[in-house]
């Protein structure tokens, strides 16, 4: 069961998730940007919201796209994004620009985009992995 924190309304996996209580709006991270930047965003959200249900959760620092955990980070250049997002092994393939074990399952990626032409197919099923490793475990398959 996720839990909300009471200050700001944030929806996090466990009540001792570190964060801050700053409350931002999407649109401010687009003051400033190009205009290819928010279409890329929208390319990205559109394809990520046919997974399932997807939390958009704006921080002072960027956007965190979650299922039950966070799946997807952006952070808004002046023309251009950056996304991060997990997969369960290493990659190097081409746009990922760089990587680094989160934990002993998750490895993470990073992918700057510019054109909304480059969220092709290979990305959005890396995202849809990201999703489904952030989305809720079944307990049928725990070990007991």
């Amino acid at each position: 069961m996720p839990w909300i924190c009471p200050k700001c309304g944030r929806q996090f996996k466990h009540a001792t998730n570190y964060h801050s209580c700053v409350k931002v709006n999407a649109s401010v991270h687009f003051v400033n940007k190009k205009p290819n930047v928010k279409k890329v965003y929208e390319k990205i959200l559109n394809k990520t919201k046919k997974f399932g249900r997807v939390n958009v959760s704006p921080v002072k620092s960027g956007i965190l796209l979650k299922n039950s955990s966070t799946f997807m980070g952006v952070k808004l250049r002046k023309d251009s994004l950056d996304i991060d997002f997990f997969l369960p092994e290493e990659t190097n393939e081409f746009p990922v620009y760089k990587t680094f074990r989160y934990t002993k399952t998750k490895v993470v990626h990073y992918v700057r985009l510019e054109n909304p032409n480059e969220v092709d197919k290979q990305l959005v099923n890396w995202l849809k992995i990201s999703y489904s490793m952030a989305g809720p475990k079944d307990s049928s398959r725990r070990k007991k």
